[in-house]
């Protein structure tokens, strides 16, 4: 392997982009309530409901992206020891390499991520406390892995970051203990 260790750092751009899109949903919440009231084409209570969960979803979310918009830590490392994920709320820290099996892209409308399958996923779950350990365990319930990688908070797309990753991953799985790992890039 060339490199010892790749750095793939936070998209600042992509950053504020989201947090101004987190603002408008805020912003329009705002306006649902306001409006619940002074208009007869759709139930008061719907529209209160609508524009609170609206308020609440995307007022956390645009917290969230504010505060990785000054993060200088690097959104994603690949070294020697594994996959060091800094990438979004779900992000599972450091997923070593002797825990991954393999990896596939999996696309849901227009956003592919990457799945990263590892040998124990219970056991890799209940090292995570909180609400990382939620939402890992949709993703478990969804795609059978509770590791995901988006690269909508990254510099670099979800093919680059597939290519790096999963040809680090079989290097290193050779150099330890000769196994060999998979990928799967599909076509979507």
């Amino acid at each position: 392997m060339g490199q010892e260790r790749i750095e793939i750092k936070l998209s600042k751009r992509k950053a504020v982009l989201t947090f101004l899109g987190a603002i408008a949903f805020v912003v329009a919440g705002i306006w649902m309530i306001a409006l619940a009231d002074n208009q007869h084409r759709f139930p008061p209570p719907l529209l209160n409901v609508t524009g609170y969960s609206a308020i609440i979803l995307f007022g956390a979310v645009g917290l969230y992206i504010f505060y990785k918009m000054f993060d200088s830590k690097p959104g994603l490392i690949i070294d020697k020891d594994g996959i060091h994920d800094n990438s979004n709320a779900s992000s599972a820290q450091l997923i070593k390499w002797e825990q991954i099996k393999g990896l596939k892209i999996e696309q849901v409308m227009s956003t592919k991520f990457i799945l990263i399958d590892i040998h124990d996923p219970e056991d890799f779950m209940e090292k995570i406390g909180g609400l990382k350990k939620k939402l890992m365990k949709g993703n478990y319930k969804m795609y059978g892995t509770p590791i995901s990688i988006i690269s909508n908070s990254l510099n670099g797309d979800t093919d680059y970051l597939f290519k790096i990753i999963s040809e680090r991953m079989i290097a290193e799985h050779n150099k330890r203990d000769g196994v060999m790992a998979t990928t799967q890039q599909q076509n979507v």
